[in-house]
């Protein structure tokens, strides 16, 4: 009786907090009294961490330009190889560039020759003997520069330069300029009593800005601590000496990891304790907190926590009574405030679990009925296509039937595509072979009359590929065979062909390759006179695929050639591709 009567009163969750408290406080006493002769070093150590903080808050500004011009920079490289062979186009994007950031003074894209192909200024000039080139040349990297006479804008500025790749080989590089005094800190917002001296300098070692100016910005540097040695932090403080010999905290903030860095600089200073305080400190300290620990583990415990804790686990074993209960855990090292808790947590894990259970049968059957719908919608691109071949059996024109058929062919294809990718027992996959066999042999023989011999060759390669890929293939091979159909040619030698082919290059790339014969037309002219819009949808499909289109016209054949990645099939991957407006 008088066990349980004891572990009743220390059997509570504040009881145990608060010998707890009493343990863990006790160390305190014993090592206040040093507090005081620490108070030196920490007050050193909260002004260089202050410095990190006023470095990044006074270098915001210019960290937000030189984002802006890198990342500018590294977009345009991304587009150059598409927009650079069009002059006027070219030099418009720099220029609307420009116009929309003031901030800048120059941007343009410098080929492999040295030469300014475009930018938003004088484009054609020579930059050939300029140092930035020439580090391009050795090693194409994002580089920041600072150059003291730009060569367009005749000014003291900040390059941002980021290299352009085509087909994996370097074609130059994008320069973005920074006008300097257009980039000096702004300390508006620093302390008045804690001057920040900011500057900012790139991963060789090499100032960019400063914000006293640039004349006698050495002497401001540390002393024996290259500037080079300092990148590849996160961030960093430290005491040290500058050139001219005063004593100064620095910090070191990365603006653009492994490019630009600010270092900043605070006169040194030392925090000091009042001398009558010091000595009453460390015996009062440990004395309040552990007095006011046991107020606050008897009172706030127990009236704030304890209570609502209680009156929470009583709702909780009311809202699962209804439902099946769980066997508790028996632990008598628990208190009994945890162990009520726990018990109706198990009430509630298991109603959770079966309400998740119902919400995937839920799941399942919205599951199916899509399955259903994108059946029902196969169904009718079938049907459309059946009454688009009724009425190709009644055009009374050559030009009727074959315009009939195109749109018979693109809705054959739509539907077969359709079925692939529902009615397939892997779902997310499609078989690309099995795919074009079906696509590109029904529209052979709903392209071809029965008068007409064409020697038709189709091979394929068992590839599996997203429905993001296998959808803009299907319809590209349509309009690729489509086109060949049309403009095939019977060759002075053997039968008119046209070949298919699907083969895996690399592990990772594919190829798809279509080729007519040439020679004598084998349809009347009124029907193969082109309109343009399968080029284009041939040229939309191969972007929407990430593929690189390439045409061999040669003399005996005409070629429509695709190479395009396959994308590797795990769970974060969500294919990778993105539909392209306007196809």
């Amino acid at each position: 009786m008088i066990w349980r009567m004891v572990r009743a009163r220390v059997d509570g969750l504040g009881v145990r907090i608060a010998v707890l408290l009493s343990i863990a406080l006790f160390p305190i006493g014993l090592i206040a009294v040093s507090l005081t002769h620490q108070f030196a070093k920490a007050a050193d150590e909260r002004a260089q961490s202050n410095l990190l903080a006023l470095t990044a808050q006074a270098a915001a500004g210019e960290e937000a330009l030189i984002r802006t011009g890198f990342g500018t920079a590294e977009a345009l490289a991304a587009v150059m190889p598409f927009v650079v062979a069009d002059e006027d186009a070219c030099d418009g994007v720099f220029s609307q560039f420009i116009e929309s950031n003031p901030s800048f003074s120059f941007a343009g894209y410098i080929s492999a020759d040295g030469i300014l192909a475009c930018g938003s200024a004088n484009a054609g000039q020579d930059f050939k003997n300029r140092t930035i080139y020439k580090n391009m040349i050795e090693a194409p990297e994002l580089r920041s520069d600072l150059v003291l006479d730009g060569q367009v804008s005749h000014r003291q500025v900040i390059v941002l330069s980021a290299p352009v790749f085509e087909n994996g080989v370097f074609d130059g590089y994008i320069s973005v300029s920074l006008p300097h005094e257009d980039t000096r800190i702004n300390l508006e917002n620093a302390p008045v009593d804690r001057p920040v001296e900011l500057i900012t300098f790139n991963a060789e070692g090499e100032v960019l800005s400063a914000s006293g100016g640039l004349e006698d910005v050495e002497a401001r540097l540390p002393e024996g601590r290259p500037l080079a040695h300092l990148t590849g932090e996160y961030r960093s403080s430290f005491s040290g000496v500058t050139n001219d010999g005063e004593e100064r905290v620095f910090a070191v903030v990365p603006i653009l990891k492994d490019q630009v860095y600010a270092i900043g600089s605070w006169p040194r200073e030392r925090l000091s304790v009042a001398p009558g305080f010091a000595i009453a400190t460390p015996m009062i300290f440990p004395i309040a907190m552990w007095i006011t620990s046991l107020g606050v583990a008897y009172f706030a415990v127990h009236r704030l926590a304890i209570k609502h804790i209680r009156h929470l686990s009583r709702d909780m074993r009311t809202f699962a009574s209804i439902r099946r209960h769980n066997p508790r855990r028996k632990d008598p090292g628990l208190p009994r405030e945890l162990r009520e808790i726990e018990g109706a947590w198990h009430d509630l894990a298991e109603t959770v679990i079966r309400d998740e259970a119902e919400l995937e049968d839920t799941i399942h059957d919205k599951s199916v009925l899509l399955k259903e719908v994108h059946h029902r919608v196969k169904n009718n691109l079938q049907l459309i296509a059946s009454i688009v071949n009724m009425k190709v059996r009644k055009a009374k024109t050559p030009e009727a039937r074959f315009a009939l058929k195109e749109v018979q062919g693109r809705v054959m294809s739509i539907a077969t595509v359709h079925r692939s990718l529902y009615e397939t027992t892997t779902e997310g996959r499609v078989r690309a072979d099995q795919l074009l066999r079906s696509t590109v042999g029904k529209l052979v023989d709903a392209g071809v009359g029965n008068e007409i011999k064409l020697e038709n060759t189709q091979s394929y390669e068992p590839i599996t590929l997203y429905p993001d890929q296998a959808v803009p293939l299907s319809l590209l091979a349509t309009e690729a065979t489509t086109n060949a159909l049309k403009y095939v040619g019977r060759p002075d030698e053997g039968l008119p062909c046209v070949e298919v082919s699907l083969t895996r290059l690399e592990p990772e790339i594919a190829r798809l390759s279509i080729s007519n014969s040439k020679g004598a037309p084998l349809l009347p002219p009124e029907q193969i006179s082109g309109t343009g819009l399968g080029t284009s949808l041939i040229q939309a499909f191969a972007q929407q695929l990430g593929g690189k289109l390439k045409v061999e016209d040669e003399e005996d054949r005409y070629s429509v050639v695709i190479d395009f990645p396959i994308a590797s099939f795990d769970e974060a991957s969500d294919g990778g591709f993105t539909e392209v407006e306007g196809d």
